[in-house]
């Protein structure tokens, strides 16, 4: 397996028959796109230059909330961003909730707090459901109306405006900038009073990234290529293919490689986010 580079946060190409002047080059190569390509969410704090962006451009913002019984967390992450990025600043136009069938109050909970709430089997009925994240996030563009979608987990314990402006931020500034990704901390919360202060991330460094380090070299300066926040121009989404289930993550990822290029391709820097731990098993 090849060496992880700290200075880099790179896993290095697995080829190393390449010639010293290719790999000199391959390295030039994704320092200029990480200097050029890596955000911190603090770059775009005057949410009101965001707006005038969106505004010049005649673009609408959709936010997409994909559940599954997240009713103890939901309420907070539509009322922070609906306070300060739709009412109090326009740069949001929308806030859906699509739900792959919460046994819980997700639903409820999200309609009175402002929500647009969409049951994921009841969008496009004709085609047999197929439960799990990649459909919901596929169906959202079914009923979503903006030209920019941004999609946010609902499982985020300390939510803030930045996981929303912070990823729009790119898109609206930015020339060339077609997809933004977010990456942070991750500490995790064990139950109601604990935070493990590190842990996450598992998946990402022991698979992931090693298996873009061969197969997808470039894409292994994506930090967090398995976080769930992220944003995009709608004809993106409508030119790639959705995974039903958790393998969205990466495909998206590979499938806008492939389509749009790097330089295309932007992540931005949310510092921190605590969530509930999910099992690997």
């Amino acid at each position: 397996m090849p060496a992880w580079n700290p200075s880099l946060r790179v896993w290095p190409s697995s080829s190393a028959s390449s010639p010293p002047s290719t790999r000199r080059a391959a390295v030039a190569k994704s320092i200029n796109w990480l200097k050029d390509r890596t955000f911190h969410h603090s770059d775009f704090s005057d949410i009101a230059a965001l707006v005038r962006a969106k505004e010049e451009q005649g673009l609408r913002i959709s936010l997409c909330f994909p559940t599954l019984n997240e009713e103890a967390t939901i309420a907070k992450e539509i009322v922070v961003i609906r306070s300060e990025l739709e009412i109090r600043h326009k740069l949001i136009d929308e806030i859906v909730v699509i739900d792959s069938g919460s046994s819980d109050k997700t639903c409820e909970v999200a309609r009175e707090f402002g929500a647009k709430v969409y049951l994921a089997e009841e969008i496009l009925p004709s085609i047999a459901p197929y439960k799990g994240k990649g459909e919901n996030l596929w169906k959202a563009l079914y009923v979503l109306e903006g030209d920019i979608i941004l999609y946010i987990d609902a499982d985020i314990k300390n939510i803030h405006p930045r996981f929303a402006y912070g990823l729009l931020g790119p898109l609206l500034l930015t020339e060339g900038v077609r997809f933004t990704k977010a990456f942070y901390d991750r500490p995790i919360a064990l139950d109601q009073k604990t935070i493990k202060p590190s842990g996450g991330g598992r998946v990402t460094e022991l698979v992931t990234r090693p298996l873009f380090s061969i197969f997808y070299p470039e894409l292994s300066q994506f930090i967090q290529p398995l976080s769930g926040e992220y944003a995009g121009f709608r004809d993106c989404f409508d030119a790639i293919s959705f995974p039903i289930g958790y393998g969205i993550e990466t495909s998206m990822l590979m499938d806008l490689y492939e389509r749009y290029g790097m330089e295309a391709m932007a992540q931005v820097d949310l510092d921190k986010r605590v969530h509930r731990n999910q099992s690997t098993l």
